[in-house]
C-alpha cells in the first residue's frame, strides 16, 4: 500500500476523536441504554453484527425509509435489517394483514393453510423449487439443507467456499471473515468461532471466483461431498458477484458426481422475482431462503427438487425430521405472503434501477480513490481498498477501521448503513434521501465539514 493510499485513510482516521465525540453528543440516551445492557447481556448485546463502537444507536421505531433513534433523531435506513425489509418498516399493507391475523391468534398446534400459500408463491418465483420446508432462520435453513443432502446423497462432507458466511450452524461456521490460510487455491478451513469441533471429515472450503481450483478440490473427494454451499452474491465478501461461467461451472461439476448444488439466496432473493438463480439462468438443487419471505419476522425456508424434499416425509420410515414450535406461524406466513404479493416484476425493476443509479453515483464520487464499489439488485457496498473485489483474499485487503469510522460518521449525518458500510434500498426509500446520502458521501470522501443531520 503506497502513501498516496495510506494518507487517503488517515486523513479520515486522524479525526476519529472528533466524529467519536460528536456521536456521544447526538446519541446520549443510546449511550445510557448500552450502559444498561452490558450488565445483563455479554459484552452489552445478544446480537453480534449490530454492535458498533463505541455503541451502537438504539432504535425506538422505524417507519418506510426512516427510524427513529432513543434520541429523537431521525435516520435514513440503508440497511432495513440486514436487507430483511424491501418494502420498508411498517408497510401498511403488511400491517393491516398482520393485525387482523393477530386477532385471530398468534400460533397453532396444527397447519392453518398461510403456510401453503407462502410456499406455492415460492414455487411459482423460484426456478429451483418444487417443494418447501419452512424454518425459523436462515442458519436453520442452512442445517437443514446441509442434512437433506447428507441424507439424499449418504455422503458426509459439506463444500462450502472461503469467505462466504451460511449463518452459525457448526458445520458451516469455517473460513467467514477470517484471514485465509494454506494456499489462495486450496484454503484450509479456519475455524470463525470458538466453540467447534475440527472440520477434518466434515467441511471442505473452496477458493471463490476460481472455478478450475474448485472443480480440482471437488474431483479430489467428489464421492464424499453431499452439498456444495454457494452464494450468488457474496455479502460477507463485500456483494462480490460470481465471474462469468462461474456458477454454471459449478452447476456441471456437482451434476457429474450428483452432489446437491445449494444455492443461499437468504440476501439474494431480493434482487428479483426470480431470485439471483432466475437472473444467472443457473438452477441449483435447493435454495435456502430467509429475510424478506417473513416479511418482517423470523423466518428460513428450503425449497427445492422434489425428490430431495420428500427426504423428510413423514412417511418414509428413514427420514430427515424437522420441527419447530414457531415454524410456519401465522404471522410470517402472512407477512411473508403479502411481502411476495407486492413485489412485482415492476417493482422489482423500479428498485433495482435506483440501486444501480446509487452504485453508480457512488463509483463517479469514489473515481481516482482508493475505494471499491460493488453490489446488484438494490444492494450496494462502498469498500475500503485499491484492489478489484473478486473473492475473500482480496476482500480482506480493505481497511475495516476506515469503514467502521466513514460509518459512523455518516450516521452522524443521519444515514444508518452497516459498520462495513454495506447498505441496501426499499420501495420506501426516498429520492431525496438518497440524494442527501450520495451528497454525504460526496462531503466525506472530499474531506468537507459535516452538513446539518437529517
Amino acid at each position: 500500500m503506497g502513501p498516496e493510499v495510506t494518507g487517503f485513510y488517515d486523513a479520515l482516521k486522524s479525526r476519529r476523536a472528533s466524529i467519536e465525540a460528536r456521536y456521544r453528543r447526538l446519541t446520549p440516551a443510546s449511550a445510557r441504554l448500552a450502559l444498561d445492557a452490558a450488565r445483563v447481556l455479554p459484552g452489552g448485546s445478544t446480537r453480534d453484527t449490530v454492535r458498533r463502537h463505541p455503541y451502537p444507536t438504539y432504535i425506538r421505531s422505524g417507519e418506510g425509509g426512516r427510524l427513529v433513534d432513543a434520541d429523537g433523531r431521525r435516520l435514513v435506513d440503508l440497511w432495513f435489517n440486514a436487507t430483511t425489509l424491501p418494502l420498508g418498516h411498517a408497510d401498511p399493507r403488511v400491517v393491516e394483514a398482520v393485525g387482523a391475523c393477530l386477532a385471530r391468534g398468534t400460533c397453532f398446534y396444527a397447519p392453518t393453510g398461510l403456510e401453503t400459500q407462502l410456499a406455492r408463491e415460492i414455487c411459482r418465483r423460484l426456478p429451483s423449487a418444487e417443494r418447501v420446508r419452512f424454518t425459523n432462520s436462515g442458519t436453520e435453513a442452512v442445517m437443514l439443507a446441509v442434512r437433506l443432502a447428507r441424507a439424499f446423497t449418504g455422503r458426509p462432507l459439506v463444500a462450502k467456499f472461503e469467505g462466504s458466511y451460511h449463518g452459525s450452524y457448526d458445520d458451516v461456521s469455517w473460513s467467514v471473515s477470517t484471514p485465509g490460510t494454506g494456499p489462495a487455491d486450496a484454503p484450509e478451513p479456519v475455524a470463525a468461532s470458538a466453540g467447534l469441533v475440527s472440520a477434518a471429515d466434515r467441511v471442505l472450503v473452496l477458493p471463490y471466483n476460481d472455478l478450475g481450483a474448485a472443480v480440482r478440490l471437488l474431483e479430489t473427494c467428489a464421492r464424499q461431498v453431499a452439498i456444495l454451499l454457494v452464494e450468488p452474491i457474496a455479502n460477507r465478501m463485500g456483494l462480490v458477484p460470481p465471474g462469468p461461467g462461474f456458477l454454471l461451472g459449478l452447476r456441471e461439476i456437482t451434476a457429474r458426481h450428483r452432489i446437491v448444488l445449494a444455492f443461499d439466496e437468504v440476501i439474494s432473493f431480493r434482487l428479483g422475482c426470480h431470485g439471483a438463480q432466475g437472473i444467472a439462468g443457473v438452477t441449483p438443487d435447493l435454495t435456502t431462503l430467509g429475510k424478506l419471505i417473513g416479511g418482517g419476522f423470523p423466518v428460513g425456508a428450503v425449497a427445492g427438487r422434489a425428490e430431495i424434499l420428500e427426504v423428510s416425509s413423514p412417511d418414509r420410515p428413514t427420514r430427515v425430521t424437522h420441527a419447530g414450535t414457531f415454524t410456519a406461524n401465522p404471522i410470517t406466513m402472512t407477512a411473508g405472503t403479502v411481502t411476495l404479493d407486492a413485489l412485482t416484476p415492476a417493482v422489482f425493476d423500479e428498485l433495482n434501477a435506483t440501486g444501480g443509479r446509487v452504485r453508480g453515483e457512488l463509483r463517479r464520487i469514489a473515481a481516482g480513490k482508493p475505494l471499491q464499489i460493488t453490489g446488484a439488485g438494490s444492494l450496494f457496498k462502498i469498500s475500503a481498498t485499491g484492489a478489484a473485489m473478486v473473492d475473500h483474499r482480496s476482500s480482506m485487503t480493505c481497511d475495516a477501521k476506515w469503514e467502521e469510522l466513514a460509518s459512523l460518521e455518516l450516521l452522524t449525518e443521519g444515514f444508518f448503513l452497516t459498520t462495513r458500510l454495506h447498505g441496501c434500498l426499499s420501495t420506501a426509500t426516498r429520492a431525496d434521501d438518497v440524494d442527501r446520502f450520495l451528497a454525504a458521501v460526496e462531503r466525506l470522501l472530499s474531506g468537507g465539514t459535516a452538513a446539518r443531520q437529517a
